[in-house]
């Protein structure tokens, strides 16, 4: 499988993935990887309903995942990543998973988060594992849409 795209984005499968990324980088697969998903009958079901025409989707949560994409059982075929957190991402990172770069498109405001750019918040847990994925020599940036200007995240929370 070649992975096209790692995208944290916390809603998901939603108009920016199906209208936007899903044709700008020609994926025909979504691999969703998120603990509380995976586990989640009516969620599941929703977001292999909204997925763009003609791409499967598998949801796995994060152990799954990770023997998913360790075995690579489709290796032509064009994967997008999407998960709702960095430190799924990280977790994928220390099994031995590798990506250069990680696309930061939404990550909702709650309590307890800053809010960096009106798109992206950010908890002390966050800035950590974005840290610690900088380390391995990851880019992570912003960018909602395909044709918006990427942001370096890293420079933002240093």
């Amino acid at each position: 499988m070649r992975i096209e795209l790692v995208r944290i984005d916390d809603r998901l499968i939603h108009g920016q993935i199906v209208m936007a990324w899903s044709k700008a980088v020609s994926i025909e697969r979504i691999v969703v990887i998120d603990d509380k998903v995976a586990n989640d009958l009516i969620h599941k079901m929703l977001l292999e309903t909204v997925a763009p025409p003609g791409v499967k989707v598998s949801i796995f949560d994060v152990v799954q995942g990770i023997e998913y994409l360790k075995k690579d059982s489709f290796p032509e075929e064009k994967i997008l990543l999407l998960v709702t957190n960095p430190t799924t991402i990280l977790a994928l990172v220390e099994s031995g998973l590798r990506f250069s770069k990680i696309n930061v498109g939404g990550m909702s405001f709650s309590a307890g988060k800053m809010q960096l750019t009106k798109a992206v918040s950010l908890d002390d847990t966050d800035k950590h594992a974005f840290r610690e994925l900088h380390k391995y020599g990851i880019v992570v940036q912003i960018q909602v849409l395909p044709n918006d200007t990427p942001e370096d995240l890293m420079t933002q929370i240093k």
